[in-house]
């Protein structure tokens, strides 16, 4: 790329006008190196060693006509490299490329409202296939993987690839992977972000206003925390739950029951007892993420198992997606649940919500891809996954909801 097609784009993307309606972004644009690259249709994302490249088609946009269509394009890189399309683990090895690419693309789509070229690829084209606003990446995938098993031609539309092989990899098939990408990578956006909120405070202009990528810059940098640690060991969930409820049902003291070693003592030194009866039988809360990760055959599973401990605690299930939907007394089965909006893992533990429901332990069904308490809430938590990448919650106890076909 010649430096004057790169003085540009560094002109345009530090502009006033650019900078003041998207800072995070421009900061995030600042850490890149762009280089002219022919072989793109219009713009991608590559990352090797500690840098990330935005391959730029100048042909493209030294049309008169495309040039409208650049700011848009960027905000669209920039969303590839946020999302973590460009290096997370979990985006590899998918079994369907091309729907990999097309999730990627509605994603890094849908919270842009400036002009994009061609017909990009939006949620809204594919809600036939529960595609809805504020999904996942890997939701919105598996949901088009299930769209094509179930015969339905799913119409790549106006996709082109936009996250190049190049962070160790060579394409989304498989291939051995930089196991260090992953961490450049998000170390890069939370020092972007951090960059953009202290410049502007230093300005005198205070915190800076607008999203990324649909979200508030706190909240990435809440999911950033804890990112950079190894990969955990997940223990098999139905395995979990029964150690997890039996530890919950560990005996208690009580002054209403004598101590075998000091039986005449009753009143002063407490003895220990199991839960006697169903009036004292511990209270669990059963957490199910309804944002669309959860579907009815793992739900029919999870209430199998749940009858069988229907006998020793009594079960509440709590549906919730960014906020709480139902609560209700477990009877038996699971059915269709509420919500498939976005993902919020904090309103079950607000302390109002535990105060009201007193549970002794907390099991959450999740993808765990959204926001999570800071602070440990104080409640013994089990965590069940059905994605787990990348859940960076530093308490609680993790267990993995394995799916067929998965290792």
């Amino acid at each position: 790329m010649s430096d004057a097609t790169r003085d540009f784009l560094r002109q345009f993307v530090g502009r006033p006008e650019f900078v003041s309606k998207y800072r995070y972004y421009a900061a995030i644009l600042a850490r890149m190196v762009p280089i002219e690259d022919p072989h793109v249709d219009v713009m991608a994302v590559s990352g090797r060693g500690a840098r990330i490249y935005l391959h730029v088609n100048v042909a493209f946009f030294g049309q008169p006509s495309n040039f409208p269509f650049l700011g848009g394009v960027l905000l669209h890189e920039v969303h590839h490299v946020v999302m973590g399309h460009l290096s997370d683990p979990k985006f590899r090895g998918a079994g369907h490329p091309d729907l990999m690419e097309l999730a990627m693309e509605v994603s890094a789509n849908e919270h842009i409202r400036e002009p994009l070229p061609g017909n990009p690829p939006q949620w809204t084209s594919y809600q036939a296939f529960g595609i809805q606003p504020g999904q996942s990446t890997r939701e919105r995938y598996e949901l088009l993987v299930k769209a094509r098993a179930q015969g339905h031609f799913v119409d790549c539309g106006g996709c082109y690839a936009h996250v190049l092989g190049g962070v160790g990899d060579v394409g989304p098939e498989g291939m051995e992977i930089d196991p260090g990408a992953y961490r450049r990578v998000r170390r890069l956006v939370k020092e972007a972000i951090g960059d953009a909120m202290r410049e502007a405070k230093e300005s005198g202009g205070g915190a800076p206003g607008g999203r990324l990528a649909g979200r508030e810059p706190a909240r990435w940098l809440e999911e950033l925390e804890g990112t950079e640690e190894a990969p955990r060991r997940f223990m098999d969930w139905k395995a979990a739950v029964q150690m997890f409820v039996a530890r919950m049902r560990a005996p208690v003291h009580t002054y209403a029951r004598p101590s075998r070693r000091f039986p005449d003592k009753v009143g002063v030194i407490p003895g220990r007892a199991w839960y006697p009866g169903p009036r004292d039988r511990p209270r669990l809360l059963v957490a199910i993420d309804t944002s669309g990760s959860m579907s009815s055959e793992e739900l029919n599973e999870i209430a199998r198992h749940f009858r069988v401990l229907d006998d020793v605690v009594d079960v509440t299930v709590v549906e919730c997606d960014v906020v709480i939907h139902r609560v209700y007394a477990f009877a038996g089965v699971l059915t269709e649940v509420a919500g498939r909006g976005g993902t919020d893992l904090r309103p079950v533990f607000e302390p109002a919500f535990l105060a009201e429901h007193r549970p002794e332990g907390v099991i959450y069904f999740t993808d765990g891809e959204g926001p999570y308490p800071a602070d440990d809430p104080g409640v013994k938590t089990l965590w069940v996954l059905t994605k787990p990448w990348g859940f960076g919650c530093d308490w609680g106890e993790k267990a993995f909801l394995r799916r067929e076909g998965e290792g």
